[in-house]
């Protein structure tokens, strides 16, 4: 059903209830005044004074009731816009791990780990730490740091409840937990330097590898 279907649906069904309201609040009218001049021997003019401020007062409760309705329909509403505003932006911002320029960075250190496997042991860092700042080899460095970053700034921004955690961890939850079990001795040589390298990236890759095993 589209927007506009759901739209008109909504309007034809408010409409029928302020008629049945309507027709609701003249039955109690009616049957008031009735009651008043024909059973209780009311003058009509004392049974219609007590029945129109009987009838007011039911209007204004409904009429509260209504807005209050009304309030709660606006409130689903902003929750649902923002629900999806954040789904597309969530998507945009994960979305750049596949453009063309980060695929290529990607690659570079798919290799970097194959070929540093050994080294990216917990007693073989120092090796490791030797190999990626020769030279000749920057730009395996280059692309290692790049998406460490790149992980730590969603990792971080999912962690703040800036973007959705659950479309996050469908597209990243098993990368991240595969990127770090690879790197996570690299990860803990640089925090011994400085403690908040990486440290999102890590909080949220440990999170979902937990999450993984329940």
């Amino acid at each position: 059903m589209t927007q506009e279907n759901l739209f008109n649906k909504k309007v034809k069904n408010e409409i029928k209830l302020i008629w049945l309201i309507i027709i609701l609040l003249l039955f109690v009218l009616i049957t008031m005044f009735c009651i008043l001049k024909f059973l209780f021997n009311w003058n009509s003019s004392s049974a219609f004074d007590l029945t129109s401020k009987a009838t007011l007062t039911i209007l204004a409760f409904c009429t509260l009731l209504y807005h209050l309705h009304n309030m709660e329909l606006q409130l689903k509403a902003q929750q649902k816009s923002n629900k999806q505003n954040l789904a597309k932006y969530t998507y945009d911002i994960c979305s750049d791990f596949r453009k063309p320029d980060m695929m290529n960075i990607n690659e570079d250190l798919r290799c970097l780990i194959v070929l540093q496997e050994k080294n990216l042991e917990k007693g073989n860092i120092k090796k490791f730490d030797i190999f990626i700042n020769k030279e000749e080899n920057k730009h395996y460095r280059k692309s290692l740091i790049l998406t460490l970053n790149y992980f730590e700034s969603i990792s971080a921004m999912v962690l703040e409840r800036d973007l959705d955690d659950e479309i996050v961890k469908r597209l990243f939850g098993k990368l991240f937990g595969r990127y770090y079990d690879k790197l996570k001795h690299f990860i803990d040589s640089r925090q011994q330097v400085s403690p908040k390298s990486w440290s999102n990236f890590e909080k949220l890759a440990l999170k979902w590898k937990e999450e993984a095993k329940k």
